[in-house]
Protein backbone atom coordinates (compact mmCIF):
# COMPACT_ATOMS: atom_id res chain seq x y z
CA UNK A 1 0.00 0.00 0.00
CA UNK A 2 1.18 3.50 -0.82
CA UNK A 3 1.03 5.94 2.08
CA UNK A 4 0.81 9.72 2.11
CA UNK A 5 4.34 9.84 3.55
CA UNK A 6 5.67 7.73 0.66
CA UNK A 7 3.98 9.92 -1.96
CA UNK A 8 5.23 13.09 -0.26
CA UNK A 9 8.79 11.74 -0.68
CA UNK A 10 8.48 11.69 -4.48
CA UNK A 11 9.98 14.57 -6.44
CA UNK A 12 6.70 15.53 -8.08
CA UNK A 13 4.66 15.76 -4.88
CA UNK A 14 7.30 16.68 -2.28
CA UNK A 15 6.03 20.25 -1.91
CA UNK A 16 2.41 19.35 -1.18
CA UNK A 17 0.70 19.26 2.20
CA UNK A 18 -1.09 16.23 3.61
CA UNK A 19 -4.58 17.26 2.50
CA UNK A 20 -3.35 17.78 -1.07
CA UNK A 21 -1.61 14.39 -1.00
CA UNK A 22 -4.82 12.78 0.30
CA UNK A 23 -6.76 14.14 -2.70
CA UNK A 24 -4.23 12.55 -5.05
CA UNK A 25 -4.27 9.22 -3.22
CA UNK A 26 -8.07 9.14 -3.26
CA UNK A 27 -7.90 8.95 -7.07
CA UNK A 28 -5.16 6.35 -7.35
CA UNK A 29 -4.64 2.61 -7.59
CA UNK A 30 -1.70 0.21 -7.84
CA UNK A 31 -1.11 -1.98 -10.85
CA UNK A 32 1.60 -4.46 -11.83
CA UNK A 33 2.94 -4.82 -15.37
CA UNK A 34 4.90 -7.85 -16.63
CA UNK A 35 8.15 -7.44 -18.54
CA UNK A 36 7.50 -6.21 -22.06
CA UNK A 37 4.02 -4.86 -21.37
CA UNK A 38 3.20 -1.41 -22.79
CA UNK A 39 1.80 0.86 -20.10
CA UNK A 40 0.80 3.56 -22.59
CA UNK A 41 1.70 4.46 -26.17
CA UNK A 42 2.95 7.62 -27.83
CA UNK A 43 0.00 9.57 -29.24
CA UNK A 44 -2.60 8.08 -26.87
CA UNK A 45 -4.87 10.39 -24.89
CA UNK A 46 -3.12 11.04 -21.57
CA UNK A 47 -5.48 10.60 -18.66
CA UNK A 48 -3.28 8.91 -16.05
CA UNK A 49 -0.10 9.80 -14.21
CA UNK A 50 2.26 7.03 -13.10
CA UNK A 51 4.65 6.81 -10.17
CA UNK A 52 7.12 3.91 -10.11
CA UNK A 53 6.93 1.78 -6.98
CA UNK A 54 9.32 -0.93 -8.16
CA UNK A 55 10.78 -2.22 -11.42
CA UNK A 56 12.10 -0.51 -14.54
CA UNK A 57 10.17 1.29 -17.28
CA UNK A 58 11.60 2.58 -20.55
CA UNK A 59 10.26 5.62 -22.35
CA UNK A 60 10.74 5.49 -26.12
CA UNK A 61 9.95 7.90 -28.93
CA UNK A 62 8.93 6.67 -32.35
CA UNK A 63 11.12 8.56 -34.80
CA UNK A 64 10.12 6.76 -37.97
CA UNK A 65 8.17 3.83 -39.25
CA UNK A 66 10.49 1.25 -37.68
CA UNK A 67 12.80 3.07 -35.32
CA UNK A 68 12.15 3.70 -31.63
CA UNK A 69 14.59 5.94 -29.79
CA UNK A 70 14.98 5.37 -26.06
CA UNK A 71 14.36 8.70 -24.36
CA UNK A 72 14.64 7.69 -20.69
CA UNK A 73 14.79 4.80 -18.29
CA UNK A 74 12.62 5.12 -15.19
CA UNK A 75 14.21 3.00 -12.48
CA UNK A 76 14.06 5.04 -9.29
CA UNK A 77 11.31 4.41 -6.77
CA UNK A 78 8.97 7.40 -6.76
CA UNK A 79 9.85 8.59 -10.27
CA UNK A 80 6.94 10.04 -12.23
CA UNK A 81 6.10 9.32 -15.85
CA UNK A 82 3.10 9.95 -18.06
CA UNK A 83 3.29 13.62 -17.11
CA UNK A 84 1.63 14.90 -20.31
CA UNK A 85 -1.66 14.04 -18.59
CA UNK A 86 -1.16 17.29 -16.67
CA UNK A 87 -0.20 19.38 -19.72
CA UNK A 88 -2.24 20.31 -22.77
CA UNK A 89 -2.91 18.78 -25.27
CA UNK A 90 -3.07 15.79 -22.85
CA UNK A 91 -1.39 13.27 -25.18
CA UNK A 92 1.48 10.97 -24.28
CA UNK A 93 4.61 11.99 -26.18
CA UNK A 94 6.44 8.69 -25.53
CA UNK A 95 5.66 5.00 -25.18
CA UNK A 96 6.17 3.51 -21.71
CA UNK A 97 7.08 -0.18 -21.52
CA UNK A 98 7.93 -2.32 -18.50
CA UNK A 99 11.56 -3.40 -19.01
CA UNK A 100 11.30 -5.61 -15.92
CA UNK A 101 8.20 -6.64 -13.97
CA UNK A 102 7.05 -3.32 -12.52
CA UNK A 103 4.55 -2.03 -9.98
CA UNK A 104 3.22 1.51 -10.36
CA UNK A 105 0.88 3.90 -8.64
CA UNK A 106 -1.68 5.06 -11.21
CA UNK A 107 -3.25 8.47 -10.55
CA UNK A 108 -6.32 9.63 -12.46
CA UNK A 109 -5.35 12.99 -13.92
CA UNK A 110 -8.70 14.76 -14.32
CA UNK A 111 -9.40 15.15 -10.57
CA UNK A 112 -5.78 16.21 -10.00
CA UNK A 113 -6.01 18.87 -12.72
CA UNK A 114 -9.32 20.08 -11.25
CA UNK A 115 -7.75 20.33 -7.78
CA UNK A 116 -4.74 22.18 -9.26
CA UNK A 117 -7.13 24.78 -10.70
CA UNK A 118 -9.08 25.10 -7.43
CA UNK A 119 -5.87 25.34 -5.39
CA UNK A 120 -3.39 27.53 -7.34
CA UNK A 121 -0.63 26.97 -4.77
CA UNK A 122 -0.88 23.23 -5.34
CA UNK A 123 -1.00 23.78 -9.10
CA UNK A 124 2.08 26.00 -9.06
CA UNK A 125 4.01 23.56 -6.87
CA UNK A 126 3.26 20.63 -9.18
CA UNK A 127 4.09 22.67 -12.29
CA UNK A 128 7.44 23.74 -10.81
CA UNK A 129 8.29 20.10 -10.12
CA UNK A 130 7.16 19.04 -13.62
CA UNK A 131 9.51 21.63 -15.11
CA UNK A 132 12.38 20.37 -12.93
CA UNK A 133 11.76 16.74 -13.94
CA UNK A 134 11.61 17.61 -17.65
CA UNK A 135 14.74 19.78 -17.36
CA UNK A 136 16.67 16.96 -15.69
CA UNK A 137 15.53 14.40 -18.29
CA UNK A 138 16.52 16.76 -21.10
CA UNK A 139 20.00 17.13 -19.62
CA UNK A 140 20.31 13.34 -19.21
CA UNK A 141 19.34 12.87 -22.85
CA UNK A 142 21.82 15.53 -23.99
CA UNK A 143 24.57 13.78 -22.04
CA UNK A 144 23.66 10.45 -23.65
CA UNK A 145 23.71 11.92 -27.16
CA UNK A 146 27.05 13.58 -26.43
CA UNK A 147 28.58 10.28 -25.28
CA UNK A 148 27.17 8.54 -28.34
CA UNK A 149 28.67 11.12 -30.70
CA UNK A 150 32.05 11.02 -28.90
CA UNK A 151 32.18 7.32 -29.73
CA UNK A 152 32.07 8.20 -33.43
CA UNK A 153 34.61 10.99 -33.05
CA UNK A 154 37.11 8.56 -31.52
CA UNK A 155 36.76 6.25 -34.57
CA UNK A 156 37.30 8.93 -37.22
CA UNK A 157 40.98 9.31 -38.24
Amino acid sequence: MVTAAWLKNTVLFSGLDESQIDVILSHSSIESFPEGKNIFSQGDDAYRLYILIEGVVTLTVKTGERIDFMASTIDKEGAAFGMPCLLEPFRYNVTATALKPSKVLIIEATPVREKMEEDPEMGMEIMKKLALIYFNRLNEMREGVSKFLRGFKDKIP
